[in-house]
């Protein structure tokens, strides 16, 4: 152990007049001061995604009366941000690639941050809606962005570890949101003016503390230098080289003129032989075009539709939970005391839709959810934020158990196991009473539906060759984001014809994912690799 430690120690030391690769480069550099500043900054920027795409989930009890938003409305700001980053995904992924990382992180999320804040001042639904919308836009860049150049500043030793922090910091991100919404929601501001007193609304002062983290990582990543690789690719060695410097001086405190690589190699540039757009674009679809033809069309197809079914789960119900809780809390205290139950009431008798004793059919009536001019603003429950907090952190467990398992049962079965339990919890919901068993069965769907959607890109890796991967990734997550566009408009729509619509709806979509799970290929053995290259 000690000998080679001293070897790569030795070796660090050791000047290479040669040009070498990006790998050597940066593993010349060192890991140290610099990574872990990275991290630091990484952490608002992972926080800033969560909150851009949860916030408003805990926001629409509190704003129901205020801009009189109907469930329609809850469903659209549910699902503005995923379609804004749907439009926009190709398309920053283009930009990154010829304006760099850096600024692409520091301006977008500058923007993002100023369009959040805009947000709180909102006065009508349609303009908070158009605002979730284009803020989708926005916030799709910058984490694009980061993805990218997390990987270009680690050598292939740490580039897995940091993405697993990442994964932390986004569940770090899950839990803390509730709590800052248990702290500031419930509140009720006054401030006095001149012409007298005024209230402020939690809601709008949640939302701006929430834009914290978009500039707070704005401010992070303005003092990190362009990603090296960038540099390289786009031909540019000697500043590529002084990054490699600083990293280098930072890491170790060293003299940056220490660092042991004089030179660099040449990699392929991301510049075209033409200036012309239009050039760019087709040289873009001949890396493209391999996945749009049998078999790789067939995958990508049968993959895509397992990430719409994870996504029309997970993020209908995590998203709906806040409000569901908040209309039984409502419930429990409006209905309970004034009327005679043989037994606890059920989940959907509580959410406010009940057969109408004065008619025979089984048409439902739905008391909690209409509009009325005499709007009653919601008085929030501690119970609705600690629900929440228990379903995120159930989340997290999840995922640390999953990574074990997923080596010892394998990567198909897990995911198929993930989706089918997702399936029993959801109709279970049904017949749900108490609201313990509400909040297991919910917390054990959410975390079972996004383990699976997770698990998805390991399968990716058996189904598509090497150059293909990051495409056939990009690509399946971004039409796995329609379902969660498509989840949230469904999900009031389905809700006011019946309270078994929407958990229908999502229960068939787990289903339906369990079985895509089943028919994809396994992974090709080494033997049978060659044959079908050749």
């Amino acid at each position: 152990m000690n000998s080679s430690v001293k070897y790569r120690s030795e070796d660090a030391e050791s000047e290479e007049t040669g040009p070498v690769d990006f790998e050597r480069a940066i593993t010349n550099s060192g890991y140290g001061k610099f990574n872990y500043l990275l991290l630091l900054a990484v952490l608002p920027a992972s926080f800033s995604s969560i909150f851009s795409s949860s916030a408003m989930s805990y926001v629409l009890p509190a704003a129901e009366c205020d801009l009189k938003l109907s469930m329609l409305d809850k469903g659209l700001l549910n699902s503005m941000t995923f379609a804004g980053m749907i439009c926009t995904s190709f398309f920053w992924g283009f930009m990154t690639d010829s304006f760099g990382r850096k600024k692409i992180m520091s301006y977008g999320y500058m923007c993002t941050g100023v369009l959040s804040l805009a947000e709180s001042f909102a006065h009508t639904s349609w303009l908070l809606i158009s605002l979730k919308f284009v803020e989708g836009l926005l916030i799709s860049g910058p984490y694009a962005a980061l993805m990218s150049y997390l990987a270009e500043v680690h050598n292939e030793t740490h580039r897995s570890r940091t993405y697993m922090w990442l994964g932390a910091f986004f569940s770090l991100g899950n839990i803390s949101l509730p709590c800052i919404a248990w702290l500031i929601l419930p509140q009720k501001w006054t401030i006095t003016l001149i012409s007298g007193t005024m209230e402020i609304s939690s809601w709008r002062v949640f939302l701006a503390v929430c834009t914290l983290p978009e500039f707070l990582a704005c401010m992070a990543m303005f003092s990190f230098p362009e990603s090296p690789r960038f540099l390289l690719l786009k031909g540019r060695r000697d500043e590529a080289l002084n990054v490699f410097k600083k990293i280098y001086s930072v890491n170790t405190g060293k003299d940056p003129d220490t660092y042991p690589i004089k030179d660099l190699e040449d990699e392929d540039s991301f510049e075209s032989s033409s200036d012309n757009l239009s050039d760019k674009f087709r040289s873009c679809w001949q890396q493209v075009k391999p996945l749009f033809v049998p078999p790789n069309i067939l995958r990508l197809i049968t993959i895509s539709l397992i990430q719409v079914g994870a996504t029309i789960g997970s993020n209908s119900i995590r998203l709906w939970m806040p409000q569901l809780f908040t209309m039984m809390e409502q419930f429990k205290k409006e209905y309970v005391d004034d009327e005679h139950f043989d037994s606890q009431p059920r989940f959907c008798y509580m959410l406010g839709q009940r057969k109408d004793n004065g008619s025979s059919s089984n048409s439902f009536v739905n008391e909690t959810l209409s509009i009325a001019d005499n709007c009653i603003p919601a008085e929030f429950n501690s119970k609705v934020f600690i629900n929440s907090i228990v379903i995120a952190i159930t989340g997290v467990v999840g995922y640390t158990l999953a990574g074990s398992l997923i080596t010892v049962i394998g990567k198909r079965k897990l995911i198929a196991t993930c989706f089918v339990v997702a399936a029993a919890c959801c109709a279970s919901l049904y017949w749900a009473e108490t609201t313990n068993s509400i909040l297991a069965l919910c917390s054990v769907f959410v975390a079972m539906a996004s383990i699976g959607g997770a698990c998805v890109v390991n399968v990716i890796v058996d189904n598509f060759p090497t150059c293909l991967r990051t495409m056939a990734v990009s690509l399946t997550m971004t039409i796995g984001r329609v379902g969660a566009v498509a989840g949230n408009l469904l999900f009031p729509i389905l809700f006011d014809l019946s309270c078994l619509g929407p958990f229908i709806m999502i229960g068939t979509a787990s289903l339906v994912s369990a079985f895509l799970v089943i028919l994809l290929p396994r992974k090709q053995s080494q033997k049978e690799k060659p044959k079908q290259l050749a």
